[in-house]
């Protein structure tokens, strides 16, 4: 008993920090470089293939990492019901990788992934570091977070308002 309370206020500590390790960034507005991808299925994709129209997400996260999991498991249908629709899910990494975050996440199935093997589109994209969360118009990233909300109510009015367009 006196272990689970132990390993509970452990777990609560540990997700107060990682949820006040979210930072947004203004940024200027810029268009989305030429990347590169790779299906689940190991065929290349180029950022043209991505959507050109309405409000979108590119969320980029790093295979086995317990802030890019954790941005992930807070990211329920029911709390935001057209995130999927409107999500590219980039995972840097291999195509195994994207597979086994993909089984793992099932409210974010629908959505959109790709790997990004050889880690160019994070450079290309100038991210600076993991997970990230850029808001995409018209082929131009408008904005930018890195990491998760102190706030879970802000993050799902930011979230949810962008994609409503």
């Amino acid at each position: 008993m006196v272990q689970q309370k132990l390993l509970r206020a452990i777990a609560i500590t540990l997700g107060m920090v990682f949820l006040l390790s979210m930072i947004a960034v203004a940024i200027e507005p810029v268009p989305l470089p030429d990347i590169q991808l790779t299906a689940a299925d190991g065929t290349a994709v180029k950022s043209s293939a991505l959507p050109t129209t309405g409000n979108w997400l590119i969320i980029y996260i790093q295979p086995r990492n317990q802030f890019s999991d954790n941005l992930l498991r807070l990211l329920k249908k029911d709390q935001y019901p057209t995130l999927a629709a409107h999500a590219v899910i980039i995972v840097g990494g291999t195509t195994d990788d994207l597979k086994t975050a993909q089984s793992r996440f099932p409210d974010l199935a629908t959505a959109t992934w790709y790997a990004d093997t050889n880690r160019s589109a994070f450079t290309l994209m100038k991210l600076t570091g993991a997970p990230m969360i850029l808001g995409i118009k018209q082929r131009t990233i408008a904005w930018s977070l890195s990491g998760v909300l102190s706030d879970i109510n802000v993050a799902k009015s930011i979230l949810n308002t962008w994609l409503e367009g």
